[in-house]
């Protein structure tokens, strides 16, 4: 039986490259190994190139190639297509992204897989090996069981990740906010969310060798009966994980935090995106902001961290809001936040929305990364913007901020709280490359100074050298931080 090489591949933007996150933040990728498992071994040579643990390999002789694709990577992703198909491999596109836009990313590939994978690309691989690839592969109906193999986590580089091992219970997500952009790669939404029947899912997660496990479920709180079930089930394996919970769920349901606890949760992810009740309204947002600081204490006391996701810029906000954010956000303790600029995915409502309103002021996707302004904010000018999202992290992520943090936190939870803390707020200021020096804009004081301007081409091939004794340096400091 002849074999063949397939290579998959997950572009990463500049700023999220293996020479920029601290191994700490180097989360496993999951559509990869889910990828690799429906490929039949005894056909398929394959290898996984995640460039957030390295740089990508050219030389390598494949004969498919599978890019995961999203909205920010896009024309990286059809830059590292043609080299690909240069070199001879049949080049396959699917993620977010591709489903958003399948017609776009057809012009740069052989083949474009629209929605979840399970169901199209064993027919893909068939297709392939009888040289008939067609442009589009369409999810025919929904994926109701997932991983009946086992992700193939042994194809993840060991040394480029804290652990390697995640998954997922659910999938999907009960809300609509505007700016999500989740549903476009599942579906388009209209098959719900999904569960795992939870003795599957703790099985799985006792066959793994490691102590810590990443679940990567939109919202594991979307059904709290079923999150208690796995929480149950999860507490005798004495496993560590983390994974992203609604807001508005966790208000709900305060009793779930001791069983998330119990059984071995110690971070969660969740997106509050705002303290303004109006915002939260103006993007479908269901939160409660009334209720966050009285959820956060219940959640804190149970011993589990959360790293908060705020989004700046949104209608009913103001210059003023970031210096307002800030201070909640250190003033309850978070033990980590992400500030994002608001960003019209492709596909979304808020992008039609902006679009027709005549707000849209850049279709380059490289922009749509959460650190660039694309769209015309309401009530700030566009260099507010840029410059409050950058003074937001900037403070949050400042070494007085970072330390206030810390001594506040260990007197409440203990002093461990100090080096997870100091951690934890390091490796964000490596990745969001924060200065020690001031910005150079204080954007209470300038409102002029114009944001970096559009490169019109930002990726180059080759890569430029690395400053290996830097690289050394953040592994390092990453495995020194407890985690879990």
């Amino acid at each position: 039986m002849k074999r063949y090489k397939a290579g998959l591949i997950m572009p990463h933007p500049e700023e999220q490259k293996w020479d920029s996150v601290w191994k700490i933040f180097r989360f496993p990728n999951l559509n990869l190994p889910t990828l690799a498992a429906l490929m039949p071994e005894e056909e398929w040579d394959i290898e996984i190139q995640d460039e957030l643990v390295g740089p990508l390999n050219f030389g390598r002789d494949y004969d498919l190639v599978l890019i995961s694709v999203t909205t920010s990577v896009a024309i990286k992703s059809y830059e590292v297509a043609r080299i690909f198909r240069a070199n001879g491999a049949k080049v396959v596109l699917g993620g977010i992204h591709p489903s958003a836009l399948p017609e776009e990313a057809a012009r740069h590939a052989d083949a474009v897989v629209i929605g979840e994978a399970e169901l199209t690309l064993p027919c893909l691989l068939e297709d392939f090996k009888e040289g008939r690839l067609e442009t589009f592969y369409r999810m025919p109906g929904m994926v109701d069981t997932w991983d009946r193999k086992l992700p193939r986590w042994d194809l993840l580089d060991s040394k480029g990740y804290l652990f390697r091992e995640s998954m997922t219970a659910t999938r999907g997500c009960n809300y609509r906010c505007t700016f999500c952009s989740i549903h476009l790669a599942l579906g388009g939404g209209e098959y719900g969310y999904r569960k795992r029947p939870p003795q599957e899912v703790a099985r799985i997660v006792e066959g793994i060798e490691g102590s810590f496990v990443m679940f990567w479920d939109d919202d594991l709180l979307s059904d709290p009966r079923y999150t208690a079930a796995l929480c149950r089930e999860l507490k005798p394996l004495k496993k560590h994980w983390m994974s992203q919970m609604s807001a508005t769920y966790a208000a709900q349901h305060p009793e779930i935090f001791k069983l998330l606890s119990d059984s071995g949760c110690t971070a969660m992810f969740m997106g509050l995106e705002s303290i303004s009740q109006d915002s939260l309204k103006s993007v479908n947002k269901q939160n409660s902001a009334a209720h966050y600081e009285e959820t956060l204490r219940h959640i804190h006391d149970q011993g589990i961290d959360i790293h908060a996701g705020f989004v700046s810029g949104l209608d009913h906000e103001d210059v003023y809001s970031f210096e307002q954010t800030v201070e909640w956000a250190n003033r309850v303790g978070l033990c980590g936040a992400i500030f994002r600029i608001l960003t019209p995915y492709p596909g979304t409502k808020q992008f039609e929305e902006l679009r027709a309103a005549g707000r849209l002021l850049s279709t380059d996707w490289t922009y749509y990364s959460g650190e660039h302004v694309v769209f015309q904010p309401l009530k700030m000018s566009v260099e507010e913007l840029y410059w409050g999202h950058k003074w937001a992290k900037r403070q949050f992520y400042s070494f007085r901020s970072i330390g206030e943090r810390a001594v506040r936190r260990a007197r409440i939870h203990g002093r461990g709280e100090l080096l997870n803390t100091f951690g934890v707020g390091l490796g964000y200021r490596a990745m969001f490359h924060l200065p020690i020096e001031d910005l150079p804009v204080n954007v209470y004081r300038d409102n002029g100074h114009l944001p970096p301007q559009p490169q019109p081409v930002p990726y180059r091939f080759p890569y430029p050298p690395v400053n290996d004794l830097k690289l050394s340096i953040m592994n390092r400091l990453s495995d020194l931080v407890p985690f879990g």
